[in-house]
């Protein structure tokens, strides 16, 4: 590492020996002689408290050569909205994995949570017909009607939001569907609020619903 640039790579990071670590995003490695807090909701202050009992006090402290905040996610990450794991809302409540560098990383976490025991070429069905080519979006991640609040014929709030975060293009199209229970009003709304109808995606999320842990007829 290039102790003067002072910035971590992600190769540094990924492969640094891990300190300490807890439940939450917090984590502190060391990379060579540098030693680094990582949190996604890291409080920035307390590196210029740090700094400041340094230079005024004889309290000693570590030296602080460095305090930032990365960059915006990378374009293909699934994640929560802070970088964390991501959340799969689904009849049997949700589970969280991740974060995934890609929308075939995330697939293949999907694909592990499938049932013990589901036939082989199920999996490969499953396998063979999750695109890992769509666009990654911020999503709501329980997108049913049953989460639109309604007055006087207007949407007056959007709730149950602890699912949300960046998800490929169809996640929240598919989760409304799964709502929908053969409803012709209801799919003729999911048509008016969605540009794009993936249907493909959804008739294979509706099986992969069958035969995953938290899913459900």
């Amino acid at each position: 590492m290039d102790v003067n640039a002072l910035v971590l790579t992600d190769d540094e990071i990924e492969h640094a020996d891990v300190l300490a670590s807890s439940l939450s995003s917090r984590k502190v490695i060391r990379v060579g002689s540098v030693v680094a807090k990582l949190d996604h909701d890291l409080d920035l202050m307390e590196a210029e408290n740090m700094k400041f009992i340094r230079e005024h006090t004889d309290i000693p402290v570590p030296k602080v050569l460095n305090c930032y905040e990365k960059d915006a996610r990378p374009d293909n990450m699934i994640a929560s909205v802070t970088g964390g794991p991501a959340v799969d809302q689904r009849s049997m409540g949700p589970i969280k994995g991740g974060p995934f560098k890609s929308e075939k990383e995330f697939n293949d976490w999907q694909l592990d949570q499938l049932i013990p025991g589901i036939p082989l070429c199920n999996r490969d069905m499953y396998h063979a017909l999750h695109k890992a080519d769509h666009a990654i979006v911020f999503s709501h991640g329980d997108l049913g009607f049953h989460n639109v609040l309604v007055q006087n014929g207007h949407v007056a709030a959007i709730i149950d939001w602890e699912s949300a975060g960046w998800m490929p293009e169809h996640w929240d199209y598919c989760k409304s569907a799964l709502h929908i229970s053969g409803s012709d009003g209801l799919y003729l709304a999911l048509k008016r609020l969605y540009e794009n109808q993936y249907f493909a995606e959804t008739l294979l999320d509706a099986w992969f619903n069958r035969e995953v842990r938290h899913g459900g007829w």
